[in-house]
């Protein structure tokens, strides 16, 4: 089946995105990132959707993607 989201549910998602990775990269120093897998797995899942249906992610979601990348244990 073939999701398909129109501007503003994407717009929704991506703040939500936005906020939650900003939250993050505030709060989780890079030892953390262990514990967050759960978290980014669903992050990725939402983002997934996102450029799916044609919407560009939010840079804050691709920085912390790449933060969770490079110190995760």
């Amino acid at each position: 089946m073939s999701s398909v989201i129109d501007a503003p549910t994407a717009e929704v998602i991506n703040d939500l995105l936005r906020e939650l990775a900003s939250e993050i990269d505030l709060h989780y120093e890079d030892g953390d990132f262990f514990a967050l897998t759960p978290t980014i797995n669903r992050m990725k899942s939402a983002a997934e959707l996102i450029s799916k249906n044609g919407f560009d992610v939010p840079d804050s979601y691709t920085h912390i993607l790449r933060r969770y990348n490079m110190h995760r244990q």
